[in-house]
């Protein structure tokens, strides 16, 4: 087997790189905080240039972030998610099983048009409360919520960042990702919520008691901002379906809409622009892409990718199973953002030397990323998001006690994903 040999910058900014990310992982170091100085080790060092740093930034990808951040902190403020709420627990009828499913498949369907950690936020403190008003265990609740999030925004290409990410670096359109990865999405949700089920069984037997504390928030509607966010947020969404014919880039979309909101809905920019955007995030992902960007400009994953083609050889379908269970097992304990960054170029550097047709290993890369989120606790933002919130509301949800239903719902979701993927692209 050919020995590839690494320059002294190569393995310089190969240090560098697998130091910030084991700063990352550890948690130990705030993951901007680490990002940025990894880029900046990698500039002090003289591996790269400012001006070619500044330009591996996707700039795509955090107009879009931005836009879309800004459309949902003004959905937020119309009172439309609590609405759905309280018009799902009226629907439950008095059934904790049909409580879970439908708040899971609002979650859900939430989470692919918007994201997965807005949508944890915002449907994360009705659905505590709910259990607290009737009584319940908000265990089965939480975990079902986490899991229908990240699998809903494995749906489309706004729906999860790494999606994001794969969407813009192979240029693949918000139609794409809805008619590949809707699906086979869709089959996840419904097998994660009746391994839920059956695990808390005993806990959704129980018929809830009290009640109807949620009445209020239909009087929440905002009538003025409503129909006004609705339309724009309908357009934004209809533009992202005609992705291809309008020849707009997905942020240029975004962004028009968020414009658009913020001169015709009646709200206070300043503070939708300081509260409701997580400047943080697009800072992150910014770094991010200076890092790997500046990796790849060196040769260093072209190299890693040639070691993978060594190894797997010429079947394409064991080079996309190697994609998607090792990005599933590997997501599980990384953060899938940072994880989905660095196998990008990867990915395109195996395409380009085997020759293979891109999609099935793009595809194989997203269900990967998004699904194995839900392995562990630390496996995805809106996991630890929604353990927060529950933890303040005096649900405790362990790492291990995590561990203990996502691992399954992780296995039997990768396992779906992995036939779909043989069956579908075969």
């Amino acid at each position: 087997m050919k020995v590839i040999l690494m320059g002294c910058d190569q393995l310089v900014a190969l240090a560098i790189f697998g130091g910030t990310y084991g700063l990352i992982i550890s948690e130990k170091v705030d993951r901007l905080a680490a990002a940025m100085a990894g880029i900046c080790a990698m500039l002090i060092m003289g591996l790269v240039e400012q001006s070619e740093a500044f330009s591996f930034i996707d700039f795509n990808t955090i107009g879009l972030l931005l836009g879309m951040m800004i459309l949902v902190g003004i959905v937020k403020k119309t009172g439309l998610v609590e609405l759905a709420a309280v018009r799902a627990i009226t629907l439950s009828a008095g059934s904790p099983v049909r409580l879970l499913v439908l708040l899971s498949s609002l979650t859900a369907l939430l989470s692919a048009m918007l994201d997965n950690v807005t949508t944890v936020l915002v449907m994360g403190p009705i659905m505590l409360a709910v259990c607290d008003a009737l009584d319940l265990n908000p265990m089965p609740f939480a975990l079902s919520m986490i899991f229908a999030s990240n699998i809903g925004g494995t749906a489309t290409l706004v729906g999860d960042p790494p999606n994001i990410l794969i969407g813009s670096a192979a240029r693949l359109s918000f139609n794409d990702f809805l008619l590949n990865m809707a699906p086979v999405s869709l089959v996840c949700l419904i097998l994660s919520l009746g391994i839920v089920v059956v695990i808390y069984r005993r806990d959704l037997m129980d018929r809830p008691r009290g009640g109807a504390s949620f009445n209020h928030a239909r009087q929440r509607l905002d009538r003025r901002l409503t129909p006004r966010v609705l339309a724009i947020m309908g357009g934004v969404l209809a533009a992202f379906l005609l992705h291809g014919v309008l020849q707009l880039e997905a942020a240029t979309i975004a962004l028009a809409g968020a414009a658009l909101a913020m001169l015709t809905c009646p709200v206070n920019v300043e503070e939708l622009i300081t509260h409701e955007v997580d400047w943080t995030t697009l800072v992150f992902f910014s770094a991010l892409f200076m890092l790997v960007g500046t990796v790849d400009h060196l040769g260093v994953i072209e190299m890693a990718a040639k070691g993978v083609v060594s190894h797997v050889g010429g079947s394409p379908h064991i080079l996309s199973m190697t994609i998607l269970w090792a990005s599933g097992f590997l997501s599980a304990v990384l953060d899938n953002v940072p994880y989905a960054a660095a196998m990008i170029p990867m990915v395109k550097n195996v395409s380009h030397l085997t020759g293979f047709p891109p999609e099935p290993l793009w595809w194989s890369l997203a269900l990967g990323v998004c699904l194995g989120g839900n392995g562990t606790l630390v496996g995805a933002s809106a996991n630890i998001v929604m353990a927060r919130l529950a933890e303040r509301n005096g649900c405790q949800i362990t790492f291990r006690g995590f561990m203990k239903t996502g691992s399954v719902v992780t296995i039997a979701t990768l396992a779906v994903s992995a036939a779909y993927v043989l069956i579908r692209y075969s």
